[in-house]
């Protein structure tokens, strides 16, 4: 039996496999989905929707629901502004080139717990949900 003392967390799992460029190249792909998906998820989850109920305020089929809570896929721009009106959130995404700092990320952005970012084409892109 493994101890704890002796467990890695998931955090040093994740910057180990970061190191293989197949693994790094999938996990830049999905993360702005994920972090999407997520937030879809918990929004269901507070508000005790199904999938089908969800789809209906989203005038969406419960397959694309399933779909974006899969994060499989980066949603759509149109995607998210529905997502936004729907749910009552904000989505804000900066995209600049590699090392600039951002310049008209807003305070809420910035200070927003759900905060993904990643570097794709030597661009940095950093999603903030509130």
């Amino acid at each position: 039996m493994t101890k704890l003392s002796e467990m890695i967390s998931n955090d040093e799992v994740h910057a180990r496999e970061m190191e293989d460029p197949e693994y790094r190249s999938e996990w830049e792909r999905t993360t702005l989905a994920a972090a999407v998906a997520l937030h879809v998820l918990k929004y269901r989850e507070q508000h005790e929707l199904s999938q089908t109920k969800l789809g209906a305020l989203l005038g969406m089929s419960q397959p694309q629901v399933a779909r974006i809570e899969r994060g499989d896929h980066t949603p759509t721009l149109a995607t998210l502004a529905r997502l936004c009106v729907v749910l009552d959130t904000e989505f804000n995404i900066d995209i600049r080139p590699s090392g600039r700092p951002a310049k008209l990320t807003n305070e809420k952005a910035r200070k927003n717990a759900s905060l993904t970012s990643f570097a794709e084409a030597n661009a940095d892109i950093v999603l903030s949900v509130a």
